[in-house]
């Protein structure tokens, strides 16, 4: 695979999200690279364009949060997970025909949800020839689309038959797993604050000027002048602009030493002056939300979903492991 992707990387972009892809006869290499069998499913292949082409969207997303080798390694991820889907969806596709190619009831039902599916994409742009016109620019090719709408359609039909309409989960299981990872449903105390810094650096490091500065901030406030203006006028930490507010994700991202002061300090308290390395900090409490646990019923619904998803999948996989048991699949390196 390491191969595959440095001599397809290159021209991957470029030829595929603009979905023309041509090579020519001086790019013969890649046309073979691009054309080679990755897989076999009893009389069908699976091609390493077939393969790229779907994992297009993974591989852009990837490209913004990975480099060098760190990027490499998470394409051949992206492209043995697309490789694993693309088996899968053809062992499904192959027992859907079976099924459907038997029964002239479901054919029919099926022609009829996938004539209205169309209907709709092409009532949704104006009309038959914008629609051929809107795929035509986005590189679609209608009657190859329109043949996997018929197999995701006859896919989804057999998924729910055999995996979704059999899953079943008791009211108990809910509260099982409630008590059983009740630390998933406990909320840490969380506390919003106005801050004033004064650096150290702005006042070419001298410790007295700073500290002078920010102590006769504080007698401000212990006057009784408003923190938030007080910020927006000297404080030379983020936010200064907004009087100073910082949100309670922020709040768990301050220094652990400066953290566990505002963690001790009440509603509306205001802090002493705290030293930390880049200056002198004054920290005032805006909002505490109290540490609780959540009670089942506010949580339930979420435990349904996240138990139906992996019980979702377990299913899944034990019936496509199940139909793989009467076909034959090769995996081409």
């Amino acid at each position: 695979m390491k191969m595959s992707i440095k001599y397809i990387l290159i021209p991957l972009f470029a030829a595929f999200i603009t979905s023309t892809v041509s090579y020519g006869t001086t790019d013969d290499a890649n046309k073979s690279n691009i054309n080679s069998i990755k897989a076999i499913v009893d009389d069908e292949i699976i091609t390493q364009e077939e393969v790229i082409k779907r994992s297009l969207a993974a591989i852009k997303e990837a490209q913004g949060k990975y480099r060098g080798n760190e990027f490499e390694n998470k394409v051949d991820e992206i492209f043995k997970n697309t490789l694993d889907e693309l088996i899968d969806r053809k062992v499904l596709i192959k027992e859907a025909n079976k099924i459907f190619g038997t029964d002239e009831a479901k054919k029919k039902d099926l022609e009829k949800d996938l004539d209205s599916f169309v209907k709709g994409a092409v009532k949704n742009v104006g009309s038959l020839s914008k629609y051929y016109e809107i795929a035509e620019s986005q590189g679609i090719n209608p009657i190859e689309k329109k043949k996997e709408l018929k197999e995701d359609i006859m896919i989804d039909r057999i998924m729910k038959e055999n995996v979704y309409n059999k899953i079943i989960i008791q009211p108990k299981l809910l509260r099982r797993y409630y008590i059983e990872n009740i630390d998933e449903f406990r909320q840490k105390k969380e506390v919003k604050l106005r801050h004033i810094m004064i650096k150290f650096s702005t006042h070419n490091n001298n410790k007295e000027e700073t500290f002078s500065i920010t102590q006769q901030i504080m007698k401000r406030l212990e006057k009784g002048e408003d923190f938030s203006n007080l910020a927006k006028q000297f404080s030379e930490a983020v936010h200064a602009e907004d009087g100073g507010l910082w949100s309670f994700e922020e709040v768990n991202e301050l220094r652990k030493d400066l953290r566990d002061v505002v963690y001790s300090l009440k509603d509306n308290e205001c802090s002493k002056i705290i030293e930390s390395p880049v200056g002198y900090h004054i920290f005032k409490i805006e909002l505490i939300k109290p540490a609780k646990t959540q009670e089942f019923e506010e949580v339930q619904d979420g435990i349904y979903k996240k138990i139906f998803r992996e019980e979702t999948i377990r299913l899944k996989h034990q019936y496509i492991n199940s139909l793989k048991t009467g076909v034959f699949i090769k995996i081409v390196n």
